[in-house]
């Protein structure tokens, strides 16, 4: 029932937190990859798909397609970089309304299941 990894129980929050950062990343990778598709005609998918995986993860590599996109997609991918390096659980949060917290908590009830 649980997750151990190494010997340590890693709570639910935790990984939920982790696939949903993981998949907002591919989520937003992906996108981008498919804008740069739609906006640069002419261009090699496997090299839009690299730059667009390295402007998300910061790492500096590029096959030298990044001068010659338009005004368009070199800005998709300076906020790539960005999501990137701030982390896209970061920015959902940012970008998300605050709740008020309840000022009182409910008793924990116990349901029979099953």
């Amino acid at each position: 029932e649980d997750v151990v990894f190494f010997k340590r129980r890693i709570p639910y929050d935790t990984i939920y937190k982790a696939l949903t950062v993981t998949l907002s990343g591919l989520l937003l990778v992906m996108t981008v990859t498919m804008l740069l598709t739609i906006t640069e005609p002419g261009k090699e998918f496997l090299m839009i798909l690299f730059e667009a995986t390295s402007a998300f993860a910061t790492v500096g590599l590029s096959m030298g397609l990044t001068p010659e996109l338009s005004p368009f997609g070199k800005v998709l991918i300076i906020l790539t970089m960005f999501a990137g390096r701030v982390g896209p659980l970061t920015i959902a949060f940012a970008v998300t309304l605050r709740r008020k917290p309840d000022p009182f908590k409910h008793p924990k009830g116990k349901i029979m299941i099953g």
